[in-house]
C-alpha cells in the first residue's frame, strides 16, 4: 500500500521545493542531493506508484511512454549520449528501495 509520507510524494505536491531538471504531465526530473555521478538525476512519476512493478502494471500507456520518452529527452539534453549512461531503479527491500516511489537514476 502506497504511503504518501515519503519525500517524493512531498515534493511532486510542494509541499518540499525543488528545481526540476525537466517536467511533464507524469513525472519530474530533479539532480540527486547526493549524486554518485557527476550527472545523477532522479525521474519521478507523479501518481503514486511504489516501485517499477507497480508502475509498469497499473499506469496508464500515456503515462508509461511520457516517462520513458522524458528519460531518453534527458539523456539528450545531458549530454549522455555519446559517451553512456547509466539507469538503475530499485524495489523493495531486495532491491535496495529507500524510499517507497518509484523513481529512476539516470547516471552518467
Amino acid at each position: 500500500m502506497y504511503n504518501q509520507d515519503n519525500v517524493f510524494y512531498k515534493i511532486i505536491n510542494n509541499q518540499i521545493p525543488s528545481d526540476p531538471v525537466m517536467e511533464s504531465k507524469y513525472f519530474i526530473a530533479i539532480n540527486d542531493i547526493s549524486p554518485k555521478a557527476p550527472t545523477h538525476v532522479l525521474i519521478i512519476p507523479k501518481n503514486s506508484y511504489i516501485d517499477y512493478y507497480d508502475f509498469i502494471t497499473n499506469a496508464k500507456d500515456e503515462e508509461i511512454v511520457d516517462v520513458n520518452k522524458g528519460i531518453a529527452k534527458l539523456i539528450e539534453v545531458m549530454g549522455l549520449v555519446e559517451n553512456g549512461y547509466r539507469i538503475v531503479t530499485n524495489s523493495k527491500l531486495f532491491g535496495q528501495q529507500e524510499i517507497m516511489h518509484v523513481h529512476f537514476h539516470l547516471m552518467g
